[in-house]
């Protein structure tokens, strides 16, 4: 071996350790990294679960608000319903209460127009005469 190859043996051989340590802190580098972030992960689960706890709770909140209004909101109907019901029902039973006496009270009023009309009709004597001149009159 000639120094020429023993020098660049022993450059070799200090680029070689040199890319050695380079990697090795960089795998140090990267451990420290991925541990970090693992602890940050960690931190941030801790923070995020109260909210998230507390975003069920206001779901479940809300899940029985709306389940109490949908039945409100039944009760209200049916409420509702039986009051139409019942108001129909009075209805009927007015008409069927005041149906009676008014068409025989308007029976009454129409025997008494009836009666009325007859009189006013009866031809009387002068009555009769002036008729008869209005109708030769030529004017």
């Amino acid at each position: 071996m000639t120094d020429w190859q023993v020098v660049w043996l022993a450059v070799m051989a200090v680029a070689l350790a040199v890319m050695a340590v380079i990697q090795v802190r960089l795998a140090i580098i990267g451990m420290r990294a991925a541990r970090d972030l693992t602890a940050a992960l960690a931190e941030l689960r801790r923070e995020v679960r109260p909210i998230v706890d507390k975003v069920h709770r206001i779901a479940d909140d809300a899940a029985r608000v709306t389940s109490l209004a949908v039945i409100q909101v039944e009760r209200v109907d049916r409420m509702v319903s039986t009051t139409a019901a019942r108001v129909d029902d009075a209805v009927g039973v007015l008409r069927a209460a005041m149906g009676g006496p008014i068409r025989q009270g308007a029976a009454v009023l129409m025997a008494i127009h009836a009666i009325v009309s007859a009189f006013r009709q009866r031809p009387s004597g002068d009555r009769a005469t002036r008729d008869e001149e209005d109708q030769l009159f030529v004017g």
